[in-house]
């Protein structure tokens, strides 16, 4: 497996794990956000810009196209969790 695969596992598991944890933070009149979260989908973002990057440099500036179709869907995992998380409740 190659190391920018791995990397892109491990922002898909970030992201998964939010379904699992949580810590709400209060905002005020009883809404809260899920800072925790929040947190752990920075890493999976940052992970996921990490692969993305390697991909591009091993293969001459051009991603597999396997690797970039993953990619856009563990990015629209992540968009879809982060707003979940920051949207008050």
């Amino acid at each position: 497996m190659p190391a920018y695969a791995l990397q892109l596992l491990v922002a898909l598991l970030l992201a998964g794990l939010t379904l699992a944890v949580s810590y709400p933070l209060a905002l005020g009149g009883g809404r809260s956000v899920d800072a925790l979260d929040a947190f752990l989908l920075v890493f999976a973002l940052v992970n996921l810009r990490l692969a993305w990057t390697a991909a591009n440099a091993v293969n001459g500036g051009r991603a597999p196209s396997w690797f970039v179709a993953l990619g856009l869907l563990v990015a629209a995992l992540i968009t879809w969790a982060m707003i979940g998380a920051l949207t008050p409740k």
